[in-house]
């Protein structure tokens, strides 16, 4: 009749066999497809965890947030009828800060004003930042002295206005001097933005450690 003895089902018979060996083949594919996704997860955590540290450091620098810690309060002294005054602001000098005015206590006139210092500025950076201001004044000796942010000290003679003490980085002799930058303390707010940068990092880098055993396994 032409058709199929059972000496030939043995073929038909074998091909679900065949069908399952393919189906088995599956779980290795799975595994590639598991791996190469690791991987893209961990190059993702890694740029996450780059870009993290660096928002953290950005956003913890007092020059980056443009904030700068609180001016010292330094009151007027008063020696004879000379009343020395540190405006911050608004002075005669040609700078915020490291300016000393001696006024006439009785008639308010202005008797003199001296730079104490030269701050130089970096035209890439926030200007008030930059500032440096007189954090301490008093007479004594004869000598009005100063001291600023930077921990620097000078006195001035109050008759001759002459200043002398630490290099004031606007000396001609010095041809310019040097730069003061401010590096006064960070805020609690920067600690604060620092910590949490470096805590969001390392929970990162935790489940990146994760994701790979996961997929070596």
């Amino acid at each position: 009749m032409g058709g199929r003895t059972s000496t030939d089902l043995g073929p038909i018979a074998a091909e679900p066999e065949q069908g399952h060996h393919r189906l088995n083949g599956s779980p290795a594919l799975t595994e590639r497809i598991t791996k190469r996704m690791a991987v893209s997860m961990n190059r993702r955590l890694t740029m996450s965890a780059a870009l993290a540290g660096f928002l953290a450091i950005a956003l913890a620098s007092p020059f980056a947030s443009g904030k700068r810690p609180a001016l010292a309060d330094v009151p007027p002294v008063v020696s004879g009828n000379v009343r020395y005054e540190v405006p911050n602001y608004n002075n005669p000098c040609s700078q915020n800060g490291g300016c000393v005015v001696a006024y006439n206590n009785t008639t308010n006139a202005l008797l003199w004003s001296v730079e104490v210092y030269c701050t130089h500025y970096d035209s890439s950076l926030e200007e008030d930042v930059q500032d440096i201001f007189i954090t301490s004044l008093t007479v004594e000796g004869g000598q009005v002295l100063v001291a600023n942010e930077k921990g620097l000290h000078f006195a001035i003679d109050p008759t001759t206005q002459q200043v002398t003490g630490d290099a004031r980085g606007c000396d001609k002799a010095a041809g310019g001097g040097c730069s003061y930058l401010p590096e006064g303390p960070r805020s609690t707010t920067g600690r604060m933005v620092g910590f949490l940068g470096i805590l969001a990092v390392a929970g990162i880098l935790r489940r990146r450690m994760a994701v790979t055993r996961a997929s070596r396994r």
